[in-house]
């Protein structure tokens, strides 16, 4: 076994023509595999990290404004407990801010903008207590299934067989605006429309972040805090420590196992290695040719787990004048298309910055329009939730992650009803000398960057363990 780090001084870079060998490679620079790949290294094993994109950090992208803005357009927000993020974080030499929410919160549902304080809006008692009954009763379900294995959970095949979209029926939950907020959430994390989903993918997620409170909440919850300077610091001084055992540019066509190796070929690039991690969402799998084949289970689950469609937009401004007004930035409208906004502003930097984000069939429809189409629609609903200072951004970005070549959809993939229990065992079984990696993966923060950096960790352990 190799004791070569992987480390060296030129940083990622473009594919170096001819073969490699290392001990481990890893396919994805996303979290999931520079997280693998470092631990591999600090653990004594040579790698070699090849990468798609012109780019580290996957689903994480921060993109700097002509102002010289940090903003991210991908994942962008850490909770208090994505104790594996926070440390990684704080490894990178990254801080972090707590997302602003002081003032008022708004609803603007039914054409009618009501600003609140906290985490409950100012609608009808009846549907507040509705609502809360069907979140505290789905949480009693939630916390019947294992985490490590959904699969087994008591009613996890009558829960499997079900949509969230059939659950959240009149009978269960009898006010509209009660199920419309709930509707919102479970769009919001999945980026799909709620028929799309299994109910057992919703609860082991309610599960996985510790209740549907948290996945709702900003303070406390999973928008708890931001990156000072963007997110993508962190997968940019992980790629740099790596040094040029990161190579970009080099999509992965070819994986193939002999008796004690494995070959990875990319563009003009193939590396043998004892183990190789794929860190990749497992849609695009579909596009390596495995040899020999995958078994089975293996080869179906690949086309079992799409991403769902998210457009997020981002609107720049002078200065944050929402604050001057005593709002804090979010805004929900659960029959908008652009259903949530967040305060994204960047504490060293005076400019105002405002995320909003669209998802699933409604993503779609506004992927439809053309760009001053798209930016129109975001300026008027921001017109009508903050005001009339929302009119003259200086600027606006926008990204579609289900258009992303080597992504296919955001925020995770998501398991349509019958998929968990009849391939969820195998999510992360090795085949092989293949592992497999990224936040679908994870059992703690599935769906987040938490869940990411801890199936890197787990790829690194299985494969520790193999060698042992």
């Amino acid at each position: 076994m190799g004791t070569g780090t992987g480390m060296g001084t030129g940083g990622p870079g473009v594919p170096a023509r001819g073969r490699r060998e290392a001990d481990v490679c890893v396919v994805g620079a996303g979290l999931a595999g520079l997280t693998a790949a470092r631990r591999l290294s600090q653990a004594g094993r040579s790698v070699m990290v090849l990468e798609a994109r012109d780019r580290v950090g996957g689903r994480v992208w921060t993109r700097t404004t002509r102002s010289g803005v940090p903003v991210d357009m991908g994942a962008c927000f850490v909770g208090p407990h994505h104790d594996r993020m926070h440390a990684l974080t704080k490894e990178m030499g990254v801080a972090t801010f707590p997302t602003f929410v002081a003032g008022d919160n708004v609803l603007a549902t039914g054409g009618k903008v009501r600003r609140y304080r906290g985490d409950i809006p100012r609608v009808s008692p009846l549907a507040l207590l509705s609502a809360a009954q069907a979140i505290a009763r789905m949480n009693a379900m939630a916390r019947k299934v294992p985490l490590d294995a959904p699969w087994d959970a008591p009613k996890a095949a009558e829960w499997d067989s079900l949509s969230v979209r059939a659950w959240l029926s009149a009978s269960r939950v009898p006010t509209r605006l009660a199920r419309d907020l709930v509707e919102a959430t479970v769009r919001a994390c999945f980026a799909a429309e709620l028929s799309e989903v299994s109910l057992l993918n919703w609860l082991f997620l309610a599960r996985s972040a510790g209740g549907i409170e948290s996945l709702m909440n900003i303070a406390g919850g999973y928008q708890d805090a931001q990156f000072d300077g963007g997110v993508g610091q962190v997968p940019d001084a992980m790629a740099a420590e790596l040094g040029d055992a990161v190579v970009l540019g080099t999509p992965v066509h070819a994986v193939t196992q002999r008796a004690d190796r494995v070959e990875v070929a990319g563009a003009g690039v193939t590396v043998t290695a004892r183990h190789c991690v794929l860190a990749l969402p497992r849609a695009l799998a579909a596009g390596i040719r495995f040899e020999p084949v995958l078994p089975a289970d293996h080869a179906l689950l690949i086309h079992q787990v799409p991403a769902g469609t998210e457009v997020k937009m981002v609107a720049v401004y002078d200065e944050p004048f929402w604050r001057d007004d005593g709002v804090s930035g979010a805004t929900v409208a659960t029959d908008d298309d652009i259903e949530v906004t967040l305060d994204t502003c960047q504490p060293a930097h005076p400019q105002g910055v405002i995320a909003g984000y669209c998802a699933g069939p409604r993503a779609r429809a506004l992927a439809e329009l053309g760009e001053a189409d798209r930016r129109a629609v975001f300026v008027r609903m921001l017109t009508t939730r903050l005001g009339p200072g929302a009119a003259t951004p200086v600027e606006v970005l926008e990204q579609n992650w289900a258009e992303e070549q080597w992504t296919r959809g955001c925020s995770m993939g998501h398991f349509a009803t019958g998929t968990l229990t009849q391939y969820g065992r195998r999510l992360r079984e090795p085949v092989g000398r293949l592992h497999w990696a990224g936040t679908e993966t994870a059992t703690t923060s599935y769906g987040a960057m938490d869940g990411a950096v801890r199936s890197g960790e787990r790829a690194c352990e299985e494969i520790v363990r193999a060698a042992a």
